[in-house]
């Protein structure tokens, strides 16, 4: 903010009619009259009403608005930046944006005195409140506020990339409002100051975002990208809150790489509280709702500042990996994982609570081998997680899901002397868990740890217990060695990806496939099962035909291949043939594991499954040497 007080300054003054007096070069626009101070600044209403403000000279300059107007301010500036001090104003659109800046140059808007106010209407026929060919900087003083109204689609429509240097800036979203309240196609900074989002839009397939970096190729690699370094930003959006969106897959039109955005979120500082409150649904690709709290379609990288994420979908989603350096971060999700990379997930640093209810995760990185664990202090409570299990991991964690905890339960950890080392309390929010895993730097090698129900003397911010609370034991759950750089006990979470399945003796079915006509008989041998290692294995003695039979229980939700049918004996060979063949081609292994889930700690399946490595050997026997599909 130290950088900005001189100009700040300034302005403040040119808002007082007795400072332009002063001196020759300020220049003041009525935005009611339509008529500016100087020559070099020319201000007239159109035949619209609407006011067109241009500036052709090359150095910046300070316009200062003051008045009402009902219509929209079109600034013209081609050859420099200019900086538009806002003085008790009042800009309400009719038909087209309420802010016009028509130049790729940078205009700074400043709010300086008063509550200054900036509407479109539901007749807006553009794509935002306010647009900008170029990029966009939002400043003030701590006294003046911004107010930014929209009614039809995008509240700021940025062409550029968008910049809060200081101000109190709020943006609300009409419910009617389908759009982003901040659409950047370039970047999106916040240094400093107050901006306040609510993205209310709530018409179907068009739920309101709040912060979108688009992306664009050909602007050069790296942009793309969210940062913020300070200041305090609070999001409360239908739809995602805070997303760098672009993704290669879909988004890219040249094979050309080099010049691709990198849609990376980054937060190195500051406060950031964002809260989610659709109800997700997917219907088909191009028509669905992902309320999640931060996504990165590349990286997220939280390295200091605080962040709070209250969402209804993910909490923080990343595609690429989730990167925790440090910082204090809160993520709890009511309807999905909560911390979920579609690769990794680290823990460098810093202070994580994560949470999910329903049966979601609260770390989700598809593999165990996927987490790596080296400092920090985090708790992870969900019903299913995944846990450090990456060669990389050399800090401690304890995993636990024999238990279900429920909503207001107090955990703690204590060492082999009853001292408190990290514990949570499970919040009302959340009903029930039945998996917790707990990381902290006072665990050691070689050391005992108990998890114990009771009371601390003093409730725990945001419920993690800090090491030495005080604590009186009411029961004793488990207790564990530790042997290693996580040790575990009960069903955790799904490993997707630990280990390889050795591969399926015989052959898939060649020709045509006639579902009456399965051949072949059933595996007699399941390979060998591996030794214990670090990460989740299927050692536990799954009994596969009970988790088949549950499938083609549930196969109703299952869309088959035309011309197959269920087998009215679930426990034929020929049902479980079928399901093997429709497992390895028609459905998702995810689909899978939610079908499962359920059953799981009920012990449907046998005896669950405990550290060690996925089965080396390929499963014996032959698949059906009958007809193949004939689809």
């Amino acid at each position: 903010m130290k950088r900005f007080t001189i100009i700040a300054a300034m302005i403040i003054l040119l808002c007082t009619a007795a400072f332009a007096q002063s001196i020759s070069e300020s220049i003041k626009v009525d935005l009611t009259a339509g008529t500016s101070t100087s020559e070099k600044v020319s201000a007239s209403i159109n035949e619209d009403g609407n006011l067109e403000v241009t500036y052709e000279g090359s150095d910046p300059i300070v316009i200062t608005l003051t008045g009402s107007l009902n219509g929209t301010l079109i600034l013209n500036n081609d050859n420099a930046d200019v900086t538009i001090s806002l003085c008790n104003v009042s800009i309400k659109a009719t038909t087209l944006p309420a802010v016009q800046l028509k130049s790729a140059t940078t205009v700074t808007l400043y709010s300086a005195e008063g509550d200054n106010i900036i509407a479109d209407s539901a007749d807006n026929e553009k794509k935002g409140a306010i647009t900008s060919s170029g990029n966009l900087v939002i400043d003030g003083s701590d006294s003046s506020t911004l107010t930014v109204e929209v009614y039809k689609k995008h509240g700021l429509k940025i062409d550029g990339g968008v910049t809060v240097n200081g101000g109190n800036t709020t943006i609300i979203g009409d419910e009617t409002a389908e759009g982003n309240m901040i659409s950047a196609d370039l970047y999106f900074i916040m240094n400093d100051g107050y901006l306040t989002i609510l993205a209310n839009g709530n018409t179907y397939g068009g739920e309101s975002k709040g912060i979108k970096v688009n992306g664009v190729e050909g602007t050069g690699t790296g942009l793309g990208y969210v940062e913020i370094n300070g200041g305090y930003l609070d999001i409360t959006s239908v739809d995602k809150a805070i997303t760098a969106g672009w993704k290669l897959a879909e988004d890219a039109t040249t094979e050309e790489t080099t010049d691709d955005p990198i849609p990376n979120v980054y937060i190195n500082g500051g406060e950031v509280h964002v809260r989610t409150t659709g109800t997700p649904y997917e219907v088909s690709d191009d028509e669905s709702l992902s309320p999640e709290g931060i996504e990165a379609k590349d990286t997220l990288y939280i390295n200091g500042g605080t962040v709070y994420a209250y969402t209804t979908d993910d909490s923080l989603n990343a595609g690429n990996a989730i990167i925790i350096n440090g910082g204090y971060t809160y993520a709890a999700s009511t309807a999905n994982d909560s911390i979920d990379s579609n690769g990794t997930i680290e823990i460098n640093g810093g202070t994580v609570i994560t949470m999910s209810n329903s049966m979601e995760q609260a770390f989700d990185c598809d593999s165990h081998a996927n987490f790596t664990y080296t400092g920090g202090n985090y708790v992870g409570a969900g019903n299913g997680n995944n846990m450090p299990g990456s060669a990389a991991t050399t800090a401690y964690s304890i995993a636990y899901g024999d238990t279900t905890f429920y909503a207001g339960d107090q955990i703690a950890v204590l060492d082999s002397e009853d001292n408190v080392v990290t514990g949570f309390v499970v919040p009302y929010e959340i009903t029930s868990l039945t998996s917790i895993v707990f990381g902290s730097e006072n665990f050691k090698a070689g050391e005992t740890f108990s998890i114990v129900l009771g009371a601390y003397e003093a409730q725990p911010k945001d419920g993690l217990a800090e090491a030495g609370a005080t604590f009186k034991t009411r029961e004793e759950v488990v207790t564990m060695d530790m042997t290693d750089y996580t040790v575990s006990e009960g069903y955790i979470g799904m490993d997707m990806g630990t280990g390889t399945m050795g591969g399926m003796g015989g052959q898939m079915p060649q020709g045509d496939f006639d579902p009456t006509q399965l051949g072949g008989t059933m595996p007699t041998d399941m390979g060998q099962m591996g030794g214990p290692q670090r990460g989740m294995g299927m050692n536990g003695g799954f009994d596969i035909q009970s988790i088949l039979t549950l499938f083609l229980e549930q196969a109703a939700d299952v869309e088959l291949p035309e011309g197959i049918t269920l087998p009215e004996d679930l426990d034929s060979d020929e049902a479980i043939q079928l399901v093997l063949y429709l497992l390895g081609n028609y459905v998702d292994t995810t689909e899978l594991q939610s079908l499962i889930q359920g059953s799981v700690e009920n012990g449907e399946f046998g005896e669950m499954p405990q550290m060690g490595d996925m089965p080396q050997g390929g499963f014996g026997g032959q698949m059906p040497t009958g007809g193949a599909p004939n689809f």
